[in-house]
């Protein structure tokens, strides 16, 4: 499971009595214990088990949680209370309308307090949260609430065990969230308080903007936020990750083109057993002369492109390169494991953005294989050497006059002569 989880939901305009309950909700809570820490370790009750059987019934993203994995991997009674209060709390917006759930909920301690409320924003200014509720219930468009849990471990290790740092956190980020809900960055309103909860702290956020017709979020979206709040609570662990990935990927890029140019030696010298892709090769090698314009991969014909990519596809199967790609895919991963469990498929390497420049390796070095078995000289190589030539018998062409004394024009001499004199003086 990912080591940072981001929830994001939305609240219709129609219900915008319940956002405002729900914000007070978020900010107050205060309360009591709902174990008590000597039996927690008891298993779980037939009355938590039925409850939690409706929670997973009526809010299934309740299973992505971390204390719903807590409580598979030791199914306890003290487990069992964290997951039913947290899923509960999650979705208290609309759980508070629900006999059900509205019985046992309860506010409880924990929430860090910033005066008599935890609500902070992005400013310092004194939130006044009867007049936050106030507004929230006349809002006349939809509210995105937001919630962001760690876990106890890394919230210790990373200092994110306090208001503060969450507060600075999320006012950082701004932009990001106003751009993840297509709202303008000076429209944006937000909200947040910390909870700090023994197994996995987290923060509830809510956002909204006058406007009523403005802002959506969609998955992008989500991924957005989430990525750019991971980035930052694991920036230093995951520098050192995208340092190795950077490693991996220079390192195939020059074991890459070592690989081509062992490759046409061979095919050059006849030694090379492999007809496939030497026959791709020559092919290239001769399709490319007759290109116009640029022999780069993004202005070559769609044909052109697509046999580049087979010839990359079938040297990307070498054992060196495909062990260390395998290691940048590895290392991609682990830094998108900080943030989702949901690992992307590894594309070939042709397909591959980061590694466009191993195309304009195989296409160089095919033309050159070219060039040389038809021991010509390209007319773009040609024309750079006349240039070259041309601007160097220039250059000591003009050094030559420089050293030169400069002729003189007498009769220009002598009428400024006359001129210093006051004479009149013509031209003949």
């Amino acid at each position: 499971m990912a080591r940072i989880i981001v929830k994001v939901k939305y609240i219709k305009q129609r219900d915008s009595e319940q956002t405002a309950r729900y914000a007070k909700y978020v900010a107050t809570r205060d309360g009591v214990e709902f174990c008590n820490d000597t039996r927690k370790h008891n298993p779980a009750t037939k009355t938590q088990a039925e409850l939690m059987r409706c929670i997973l019934r009526d809010y299934p993203d309740s299973r992505e949680m971390y204390e719903y994995e807590d409580y598979l991997e030791t199914p306890t009674r003290g487990n069992a209370t964290e997951f039913i209060s947290r899923a509960l709390e999650d979705n208290a917006a609309s759980a508070m309308n629900q006999k059900t759930y509205a019985d046992y909920i309860a506010t409880r301690p924990r929430v860090e307090k910033i005066g008599y409320h935890g609500l902070f924003s992005d400013d310092d200014k004194v939130i006044s949260l009867d007049e936050v509720s106030s507004e929230l219930q006349s809002h006349q468009g939809n509210v995105w609430t937001m919630i962001v849990s760690l876990h106890r471990e890394d919230a210790e290790a990373l200092g994110y065990n306090n208001a503060a740092q969450w507060r600075d956190t999320i006012r950082k980020h701004t932009h990001e969230l106003a751009e993840a809900l297509n709202i303008p960055v000076e429209d944006l309103k937000w909200y947040a308080a910390f909870h700090n909860e023994s197994h996995h702290p987290h923060i509830h956020l809510f956002a909204y903007t006058d406007g009523p017709k403005q802002g959506y979020m969609n998955r992008n979206g989500i991924n957005k936020i989430r990525s750019a709040l991971a980035r930052d609570i694991f920036a230093d662990e995951l520098h050192h990750v995208f340092k190795e990935q950077t490693g991996y990927r220079d390192k195939l890029k020059n074991d890459w083109r070592e690989l081509v140019q062992t490759i046409l030696e061979r095919i050059k010298n006849g030694t090379y057993d492999n007809p496939k892709l030497e026959q791709k090769l020559l092919e290239l090698s001769q399709r490319l002369p007759n290109v116009k314009g640029k022999k780069v991969y993004g202005y070559l014909p769609k044909l052109l492109r697509d046999l580049v990519n087979s010839i990359v596809d079938l040297l990307a199967k070498a054992p060196d390169i495909k062990e260390l790609y395998d290691l940048w895919y590895e290392k991609k991963c682990e830094a998108r494991r900080v943030y989702t469990s949901v690992m992307p498929e590894q594309e070939p390497l042709s397909e591959n953005k980061e590694f466009k420049s191993i195309k304009n390796n195989v296409i160089r070095e095919a033309l050159g294989l070219y060039y040389e078995q038809h021991k010509t000289v390209p007319s773009t190589m040609v024309t750079r050497l006349l240039n070259g030539l041309g601007k160097l018998f220039l250059d000591n062409d003009i050094s030559k006059k420089e050293h030169k004394p400069h002729a003189v024009d007498r009769r220009l001499v002598r009428e400024e002569d006359a001129k210093r004199k006051g004479e009149n003086y013509y031209l003949s």
